[in-house]
C-alpha cells in the first residue's frame, strides 16, 4: 500500500498540483487580458497585477510544488510509463477543466485525443 502511495499517489498528486496550479494562472490570465508588450513598464505591471491575486500565489506555489512529487514518484516508477501519465493526465484534466469551467469547445479531434491518451495509459500499464 504504501510503495503505491509513493509511486502512483505522488504521480497523481503531482499531476493535481500542476493542473490547479496551471488553471488558476489561467482564469486569472483571462480576466486581465493579453499581456501587451509595447513597453517594459507595462509588462512588469501586468505580472504586478497577475500576482496581486491570493489564487494565483497560491497556484504558483501548486505548480512549483509538482516536479518534486513527480520526482518522488518517478524514483519508484519506470520513465516509460510515469511521464507519458503525467503528460497525458495533465491533458485529459486541463481540456475537461477548461470545458467545464472556461467555455471552452471540446473538438471531435480533442475527444479523440482525450481517448487515445487514455488507451496509451491502458496500454502502457499493462
Amino acid at each position: 500500500m504504501k510503495e503505491t502511495f509513493l509511486s502512483w499517489g505522488m504521480l497523481v498528486l503531482s499531476v493535481l498540483f500542476n493542473v490547479f496550479g496551471v488553471f488558476v494562472i489561467k482564469m486569472r490570465l483571462n480576466i486581465l487580458g493579453p499581456v501587451g508588450f509595447d513597453s517594459f513598464k507595462n509588462v512588469l505591471n501586468y505580472f504586478w497585477l497577475l500576482l496581486k491575486s491570493p489564487l494565483v500565489v497560491a497556484g504558483v506555489m501548486f505548480f512549483s510544488l509538482s516536479p518534486f512529487l513527480f520526482t518522488v514518484a518517478l524514483s519508484r516508477m519506470e520513465i516509460s510509463l510515469a511521464y507519458p501519465v503525467n503528460v497525458g493526465l495533465n491533458f485529459v484534466l486541463l481540456v475537461l477543466l477548461a470545458f467545464l469551467v472556461l467555455g471552452e469547445q471540446i473538438t471531435m479531434l480533442k475527444g479523440a485525443g482525450i481517448i487515445l491518451v487514455f488507451a496509451g495509459i491502458f496500454l502502457l500499464n499493462k
